[in-house]
């Protein structure tokens, strides 16, 4: 069967087609080692130059491209449309594919009305509850062209209901959640993980890896720290990742700040620690995203605080000790 993809090319941090990263790619490989002909197309409309970086994948049976919308997104969009017209008559596909938010979702519902071919549509987090989906109108479209897609994979239970509430579709969503790398993610010497991220030894360490913003209720996590603090406890704050607008990382030496980590490194990360901590708010994101965190610190052994929405919740139902009230949207 020969297979259409269409997704942006940054996706949670990650270049899907430099850093061969994610549900996506990994969706798309393993079609291809099932035998079926894949072509992905990986929409790229950041402003940051990517043009020194891998701009295509070339595997056996399986191709990606990067497509760039820049420098005008009109001609981007433009440029866009008839690439994927052209490349599906080209490659006469079975089946539109289509990942990671909304535009990609119409995107596939406009090329499989014109071609009269089956769309599949797999939502990996709650599209309407990004940044892409705030155009008046657009949820709507979005709403309709899932309604009528010919199928839809869900990352989570909650997704999918969600899914079957407000669309009501006339395919059933089935949930296929993430996997987590086990050749990576797995238990490892606490002291060697702290020599190579050059943290303190013989003190205790929890922290947060990931999305440093107030959208993932970060200040639950500062301010919680501080009360520990204030006790008495001399427990230090570990942060990786990008910090958000607005925010500010707590100073003093009982928090360490170590910058945006390869992929690679979060195993060491996360062996680290103490206690990772997963915090989210209750919003349209974070009642519906799947919990990665939680199953790659999970595989490391890794004894976690978690808040307690969405799926996860759930999850931890046996251990509610682990959970904490997270904040509202």
């Amino acid at each position: 069967m020969k297979i259409l993809i269409l997704s942006k090319r940054f996706y949670t941090g990650k270049d899907l087609v430099g850093d061969r990263y994610g549900r996506v790619f990994e969706f798309s490989r393993w079609l291809a080692s099932r035998g079926h002909e894949v072509h992905g197309l990986a929409f790229d409309y950041h402003r940051r130059d990517t043009s020194q970086g891998e701009s295509s994948i070339r595997e056996a049976g399986l191709k990606w491209d990067a497509i760039r919308l820049f420098p005008s997104p009109v001609a981007g969009i433009g440029r866009y449309r008839a690439t994927i017209s052209k490349l599906a008559e080209e490659l006469s596909p079975d089946i539109i594919l289509s990942v990671s938010d909304v535009y990609h979702v119409l995107a596939g519902d406009w090329l499989a009305n014109k071609f009269g071919l089956p769309h599949v549509v797999d939502l990996y987090d709650n599209y309407e509850s990004f940044t892409a989906a705030r155009v008046p109108g657009i949820v709507r479209l979005f709403r309709r062209a899932l309604a009528r897609a010919d199928g839809i994979v869900c990352v989570s239970h909650p997704l999918q209901h969600f899914v079957l509430d407000t669309c009501e579709p006339v395919a059933g969503p089935v949930v296929v959640i993430n996997a987590v790398d086990t050749a990576s993610f797995f238990p490892r010497d606490r002291a060697e993980c702290r020599r190579h991220l050059n943290l303190p030894q013989g003190k205790k360490l929890v922290g947060f890896g990931g999305d440093i913003s107030s959208g993932r209720g970060i200040q639950a996590v500062f301010d919680a720290h501080k009360r520990l603090l204030d006790g008495g406890n001399e427990i230090h704050l570990v942060l990786a990742g990008a910090v958000g607008k607005g925010v500010e990382v707590p100073g003093g030496e009982f928090v360490h700040y170590i910058g945006e980590l390869d992929y690679a490194e979060m195993p060491l990360f996360y062996g680290s620690l103490e206690v990772g901590i997963i915090a989210n708010k209750s919003s349209d994101f974070g009642r519906y995203c799947f919990p990665q965190k939680f199953f790659e610190m999970l595989s490391c052994g890794t004894p976690m605080a978690v808040a307690a929405t969405g799926e996860v919740r759930e999850m931890m139902r046996n251990c509610k000790q682990a959970l904490f009230q997270p904040e509202m949207a």
